[in-house]
């Protein structure tokens, strides 16, 4: 189905296509930080976060030795309280000379969803109507 998103939900979404996409990454962002390094599995990540256009804030985890993003977490405000997504990125492969990961998990208060790639074309041509909004289906 198509479902809305508006408010800190799209705040958030476009966060996690700018990392799929950088590039204005650091515009889009305001209040940049260094946090202290942790571990995510077993792995030293370095942290930075960041603060969104609407005051929610993003986390980023990079692999200390790889520097790949390992992990995005991103809180927003909401009327019961502080909302928490976090994505987790694995399977890097190199395409056309850039690391890109195939799989991420994507987990929120009550769910969870995995994504996986399994071949990816840089720079294909895609049909204009392949972005136009499904029809309605009662």
């Amino acid at each position: 189905p198509v479902l809305p998103v508006t408010g800190q939900d799209l705040d958030g979404l476009a966060i996690e296509v700018r990392v799929h996409f950088p590039l204005g990454l650091k515009q889009a962002l305001t209040n940049w930080r260094v946090g202290v390094p942790t571990e995510i599995d077993e792995r030293e990540v370095n942290v930075v976060q960041a603060t969104t256009p609407t005051g929610g804030t993003v986390t980023f985890c990079f692999d200390a030795e790889t520097g790949l993003l390992t992990r995005l977490v991103r809180f927003s405000a909401s009327p019961v309280g502080r909302l928490v997504t976090r994505v987790d990125y694995a399977d890097y492969r190199e395409v056309a000379s850039v690391k890109m990961p195939f799989k991420w998990t994507l987990s929120w208060l009550n769910g969870k969803s995995v994504f996986e790639i399994e071949s990816l074309q840089p720079n294909a041509s895609i049909e204009a109507t392949r972005f136009s909004r499904p029809a309605v289906t009662k």
